[in-house]
């Protein structure tokens, strides 16, 4: 193989993995909100672009480190999804058909954002770019590759591999996993549903926030990428399955492998939108989702 084709094979490899490990921290995060109290989060793309906001805000206005922003923004998702919880989501806990209602107030939440951002920072910039966390680069045979991006991967990766194990053998997991498959059974052995919910609803948020601060770490990125994520989420929980993270793990892996070859051999503004032809393609043949349970 020349030089050539093993640079395009590697480019190919690494932006897949990396878009394909955000990709699935986000769609996990979706599908778990929506596995737990039926909520189609239409405003995930909000929240995703809003944790880079915060992280640009942290290390380009305030000087903080990288480091400290990353965890400074991921650990304000808390407090800001359990305010959102009490105040507005528990409401809908008991109302008939409540995924619409949902749907509606998600979208509600999602112009309301889009506004503050474009009054805000669509003032400031039209482009965004967090520094890196570590500098200089990696050779992998002819192929450089930022060894910020590379950090951002075995993160995206530990935090997926993190909350596999959390709802493998943690007692919330489990109880988590059983209010996926059964309400009504999950509330006869004891476990506390309302509970659950709103734990769900601030997990899900929070890997959400992670996988934005991620991305604005290894990507520059402006105010639009907020809807292209908001639909590939859904995309990718619909394919995968509602209320499996491992069906948004493989399904993000493939989103993030279709874009990045798309950009490499066709355009980034074609790839932006190629999913949607992997995603109708899957339907075709699982309806229900891949790993539909």
């Amino acid at each position: 193989m020349s030089n050539a084709n093993l640079i395009i094979l590697l480019s190919t490899l690494s932006t897949g993995l990396i878009l394909g490990a955000i990709f699935a921290l986000v769609a996990a995060g979706v599908t778990i909100v929506y596995g737990s109290i039926w909520m189609p989060n239409a405003a995930n793309g909000q929240f995703f672009v809003l944790a880079a906001l915060f992280g640009w805000t942290m290390t380009v206005g305030w000087g903080l480190s990288p480091w400290v922003a990353a965890l400074l923004v991921i650990g304000l998702s808390v407090p800001l999804s359990y305010i959102l919880e009490i105040l507005l989501i528990r409401r809908f806990y008991d109302v008939p058909n409540r995924n619409i209602s949902y749907f509606v107030l998600s979208l509600g939440i999602t112009q309301i954002l889009a506004g503050i951002y474009a009054i805000t920072y669509g003032r400031w910039s039209d482009q965004f770019q967090l520094p890196p966390l570590v500098g200089g680069i990696t050779l992998i045979g002819p192929f450089p590759i930022a060894n910020n991006r590379l950090m951002v991967l075995a993160i995206a990766l530990a935090i997926l591999a993190a909350l596999f194990i959390l709802l493998r053998f943690h007692r919330y997991g489990r109880a988590l996993r059983a209010v996926f498959q059964n309400r009504e059974a999950a509330t006869l052995r004891g476990v506390n549903v309302r509970a659950i919910y709103s734990l769900s609803f601030i997990l899900g948020n929070a890997v959400i926030f992670a996988g934005g601060v991620l991305f604005a770490l290894a990507y520059s990125f402006d105010l639009t990428v907020a809807w292209t994520m908001a639909i590939t989420a859904f995309a990718i929980m619909i394919i995968g399955g509602p209320g499996s993270v491992l069906g948004a793990v493989v399904v993000g892996m493939v989103f993030g492998f279709t874009q990045a070859i798309v950009s490499i051999f066709a355009s980034p503004t074609i790839a932006a939108f190629s999913y949607l032809g992997a995603m109708l393609l899957i339907l075709l043949f699982k309806p229900s989702g891949v790993f539909a349970r």
